[in-house]
């Protein structure tokens, strides 16, 4: 069982395995699914999707990647304020390229929000993900800043064992699940409104799969924060898959 629309398993151990000629053949393929499509095994499509509660939360990956094939289980209440996709633009906000390589502001009003889930639905575990490395530790900053300052969430910060708050970049949260999740774009418009079409890793090859990993580990709610609108997107200056499924993702 695998998914060959989201990440491949880690290239980490390449190095220290064997060198017998069978180890190298194999090496070319990047997982055990892989090896057996490659043998032409029969496949059957596993369509029933089981996280999401509310549609919005999948409707982007079914379209790009699934072909709208995955069977969705109707929310009850779709109007309810606490399910779904919630964007928030920060339009004052200021991605420093060249110089930090991250979005001060917009990693301050994460970490805010990251305190208001504390105090107002602690019962519900919280992940935060950023696009960038250096857009992960900004939050990370902005979070320790704020639990220097006001211990009253520790609490929340010790809790839910099994499924503990967590701040990752693009590239870790692979396997991770949480009811809620909080998108950290840092990337974005500069201080003179221009905007770079690198997006880091989802302009490599395959950075759509980690977009598509990334955008569907929410359970109840995500919530995007980034100064970019999807037409600040221009796909004439880039060919890259995973920032035209972003841009359809905004």
């Amino acid at each position: 069982v695998g998914d060959s629309k989201q990440m491949p398993p880690t290239r980490f151990f390449d190095s220290i395995g064997g060198d017998g000629e069978d180890d190298n053949r194999l090496g070319d393929l990047e997982s055990i699914l892989g090896t057996m499509t490659g043998q032409r095994a029969p496949q059957r499509m596993l369509r029933w999707h089981y996280r999401s509660r509310h549609e919005s939360l999948i409707a982007v990956s079914n379209q790009e990647f699934y072909n709208g094939k995955l069977v969705i289980f109707p929310n009850s209440n779709p109007a309810d304020p606490a399910l779904g996709i919630k964007y928030h633009h920060l339009a004052d906000t200021v991605y420093e390229r060249g110089v930090s390589s991250t979005n001060p502001l917009e990693a301050k009003a994460v970490a805010e929000a990251v305190f208001r889930h504390a105090r107002e639905c602690p019962e519900l575990t919280l992940g935060v993900a950023a696009f960038s490395v250096k857009q992960m530790q900004a939050v990370l900053d902005e979070v320790e800043r704020l639990r220097m300052a006001d211990i009253t969430c520790e609490e929340f910060f010790g809790a839910h064992e099994d499924e503990p708050f967590f701040v990752k970049n693009l590239e870790n949260v692979q396997g991770d699940e949480r009811d809620v999740i909080f998108i950290s774009v840092g990337y974005g418009k500069d201080k003179d409104g221009k905007v770079s079409m690198n997006f880091g890793p989802l302009n490599n090859e395959g950075g759509e799969r980690r977009l598509n990993v990334l955008i569907t580990r929410s359970r109840r709610r995500c919530e995007v924060f980034t100064n970019l609108r999807a037409f600040d997107i221009d796909l004439g200056r880039t060919s890259a898959r995973g920032v035209e499924v972003f841009k359809a993702y905004l």
